[in-house]
């Protein structure tokens, strides 16, 4: 392995100050609204390029291998840069779309591809041959590294607030408003970082020091857990697992235990495959725990096949997926190595490591690529089931596809709008209603009309029924100030009634949402429409769930009250259910 202190620091901090100055001029277009901001697509590639190359170098370069490292992670960077671009596209049309849902993702994704993309390219461009123990210790150096300095930077710019802070007292305002200004500090915590990854790179025993004492705390933590790997299942026989899928997050749980095993494994036993850090019965009894992992592979994959038989694909559930099929086959090939080499199995963790950490590389890049969207593979399933029945129109979730699915949700339910739109307003409503930002401050006069127009056709009035205009307007009023409620109502209806037989025709509007039916009282006093909200009362007896009810089939009836209202002095009172 090459020489970690030989280190071109003029190179690394001209990169760093470029990386700061272009992060400044991105956070610029977002603020004044200019190119690439008003693109996703590019501002997420070049915000990828930005932040994936120059971190990348300033983790491996070293004198002599500048041009071999600068070559290879730029081609990389390139191809990060590339799937930033993409995931950009998933954020149009911008207005429309929450994409945060997708940049989690995307981060998560290339934070791990960088890593794993990084161990290789630094051991390739030492002109050694792969190995796990030289990836492990490249890993470890590359986190602590990115670590410390990441702490380090947090250090730089307390001191810097500290500084402020202190003049601020004494009414020097200079240096405040000197560090608040985006110009300045982009470029400093950049350099502060970049001094952070130099200082650390240059204590390499300090950081192969803590790598060590980190495993030795593993050495312990591994014994605990293959302790509870081996009780676990032991116990599953007496409890069966239906108590464990009632959870919700079963399989979750149980692929959870299976990454730390391995990771600990991985950790405690990376050096040398010959070592033993334990006794050999110890040693036995972890590797028989180590091919118990396979069960638990099949015991969460019919666990995540049940939820998906049950309510079909999801983004998470595609993920669950992943991270399934990735820790099975870790897995499958360590139980190989050991029904192969028994005691010695140690010698085949190697070579199954260095390939899968290739696999993991590969998938992290390959679903934040149109070859695997999980958005668009949850949006192909889930219109599947709505088609053929197996999820009901009323019961689809609409706002899992505008807040969770970007692009693909947003299509998605444009198509259901004029599939459905016409047969079932309701829908188109709840539909606009997700995608109008802030109905309650609308200005437009035709888009007011429009709502209302929308508003009276899924009220589906017969049409005989012409309702007065100042009504009409009271409705547009109730549809305002229930903006942010609109999209969870499925129905509309709006039935006239006589309802303190004054003589006068009074409306009732009826809603369904949230499994349950809401009331709005519409009566007119002079010349203007006035709303009343009409609240249930419950009685002792619990209500058993029902299906939907058509609202235009129910039957509206004025039943007097059971005890009148009763006035002391100026006040008026009603009798209440007793609540036992």
């Amino acid at each position: 392995m090459s020489n970690q202190h030989q280190l071109p620091t003029p190179i690394m901090l001209l990169l760093a100050l470029v990386q700061g100055l272009s992060l400044y001029l991105l956070h610029q277009s977002i603020s004044f609204d200019f190119w690439p901001s008003n693109q996703p697509q590019w501002l997420f590639c070049f915000y990828t390029l930005v932040v994936v190359a120059p971190v990348t170098l300033l983790l491996s370069l070293e004198k002599g291998l500048e041009l071999k490292l600068t070559l290879r992670l730029g081609a990389f960077a390139l191809v990060a840069g590339a799937l930033g671009f993409y995931a950009g596209l998933q954020a149009i049309p911008l207005e429309q779309i929450s994409y945060q849902p997708v940049l989690f993702a995307f981060i998560f994704s290339m934070l791990l591809a960088s890593f794993k993309a990084l161990l290789y390219i630094q051991q390739l461009s030492s002109g050694s041959a792969l190995s796990y123990s030289a990836l492990f210790l490249y890993s470890w150096r590359n986190f602590l590294t990115l670590g410390l300095s990441l702490l380090f930077t947090l250090a730089v710019w307390a001191v810097l607030m500290l500084w402020a802070a202190l003049f601020q007292v004494i009414q020097i305002d200079f240096f405040d408003d000197l560090f608040a200004k985006q110009w300045f500090y982009y470029p400093t915590l950049s350099l502060a970082f970049a001094f952070g990854i130099i200082i650390f790179r240059n204590q390499a025993g300090v950081i192969d020091t803590i790598t060590r004492i980190q495993q030795a705390l593993m050495k312990f933590l591994l014994v605990i857990l293959a302790l509870v790997s081996v009780l676990f299942m032991l116990a599953l026989p007496f409890t069966g697992l239906t108590p464990l899928w009632k959870t919700g997050h079963g399989s979750l749980l149980i692929l959870c235990l299976q990454a730390l095993m391995l990771f600990f494994l991985n950790a405690v036993y990376q050096a040398d495959a010959d070592s033993r850090p334990y006794p050999l019965w110890l040693h036995r009894a972890i590797y028989a725990a180590v091919a118990l992992l396979p069960v638990y592979s099949l015991i969460a994959c019919y666990g995540l096949m049940l939820r998906v038989e049950q309510y079909g694909w999801s983004v998470s559930r595609c993920w669950g997926l992943v991270l399934w099929a990735i820790l099975a086959l870790f897995s499958i090939g360590y139980l190989w190595g050991i029904l192969k080499k028994r005691d010695l199995w140690l010698q085949h963790l190697s070579w199954i490591n260095v390939r899968m950490g290739l696999v993991l590389l590969a998938v992290m890049l390959l679903v934040n690529s149109p070859l695997i969207d999980f958005r668009k593979i949850t949006v192909q399933n889930q219109l599947a089931r709505l088609e053929d029945g197996r999820t009901l129109l009323a019961d689809f979730d609409l706002h899992y596809f505008r807040y969770e699915l970007a692009k693909p949700g947003y299509d998605a339910l444009q198509q259901l709008k004029a599939q459905h739109g016409e047969t079932n307003p309701a829908l188109a409503l709840r539909i606009d209603a997700l995608y109008r930002k802030d109905m309650h401050n609308e200005t437009s006069e035709q888009n007011s009309k429009d709502q209302l127009q929308q508003l009276l056709v899924a009220l589906k009035l017969p049409d005989h029924v012409i309702l007065p205009p100042a009504l009409k307007q009271a409705l547009a009023d109730w549809q305002k100030d229930h903006h942010w409620q609109l999209s969870y109502i499925s129905q509309y209806h709006l039935r006239p009634i006589d309802l303190n037989t004054d003589g006068v025709q009074d409306y009732v509007l009826l809603t369904y949402s949230h499994d349950s039916i809401d009331a709005t009282l519409f009566s007119l006093e002079g010349e203007k429409w006035q709303r009343s909200v009409l609240s249930q009362l419950f009685s002792d007896a619990r209500s058993v769930p029902q299906a939907e009810p058509q609202l235009e089939t129910l039957e509206l009836k004025a039943v007097p009250p059971q005890w009148p209202l009763l006035q002391i002095g100026g006040k008026k009172f009603q009798v209440q259910a007793t609540q036992n």
